[in-house]
């Protein structure tokens, strides 16, 4: 059973807390037919009950909400881009197409399938559509990568596609991919980079796994305080 007082603490903490734990707290509070009030609704509640919380903590509540009832992240790239930029505590304009780090697309993608498997009835994690396929890919070419991270996969034929079709780009993404198979992932805080072009491709995969690893102890610690554990 999910200690109440600590929902409460997290949603005290909504500055702070990931999506998953949030919408965990919110469900625990206002029971599970809260997934079918409107935005508004919700909101007030919250607020008559202590918990005033700014634009971007509900934009993280409504996207956690929005992944289990309508889960477009999977298939559309505005949403994907939207959701991403609100689980990582990020402003988006609304009309605008604006392309996101790869660390927060790692991470968003990692914390969508948590949030699915912490539904109760929505536990299945859709494919990507090709259109958040070549979105990712896109983002993740400027951002300078030749091999994405683990969980950006799903676009790796996509951005190989971009890449410039010479010997030596495909040789230095099989030298990425084998060095960065055999680093040791516990010491990458304090591993050094050489300053060629495979170190800079492992000091970049290195910032991610780091990023998406510290987001996701938080999220871990987050749901043992709520006494909930991952299926």
């Amino acid at each position: 059973m999910i200690d109440l007082n600590e929902a409460r603490a997290v949603l005290r903490e909504a500055a702070t807390a990931p999506a998953a734990a949030l919408l965990t707290a919110v469900r625990a509070l206002y029971k599970d037919d809260v997934m079918t009030w409107e935005p508004e609704a919700l909101w007030l509640s919250l607020e008559r009950d202590g918990f005033a919380l700014l634009n971007p903590e509900r934009d993280k509540i409504q996207a956690a909400i929005t992944l289990v009832k309508r889960p477009s992240f999977y298939w559309d790239n505005l949403v994907f881009q939207r959701m991403v930029q609100a689980l990582n505590d990020q402003p988006f304009q609304c009309d605008a197409i604006q392309e996101n780090h790869t660390a927060h697309m790692s991470w968003s993608v990692f914390e969508a399938s948590v949030i699915r498997n912490l539904d109760p009835d929505e536990q299945t994690i859709p494919d990507f559509d090709e259109d958040v396929q070549q979105y990712a890919a896109v983002c993740m070419f400027r951002e300078g990568l030749v091999l994405p991270p683990e969980n950006l996969k799903f676009a790796e034929d996509n951005l190989d596609k971009l890449q410039p079709k010479e010997p030596h780009s495909t040789g230095l993404k099989k030298e990425v991919s084998s060095t960065w198979g055999h680093l040791n992932k516990d010491r990458l805080e304090h591993t050094e980079f050489a300053e060629n072009a495979l170190g800079v491709q492992l000091a970049k995969l290195s910032a991610i796994y780091l990023y998406v690893k510290d987001r996701s102890d938080q999220l871990m610690s987050c749901l043992t305080r709520l006494n909930v554990k991952l299926t």
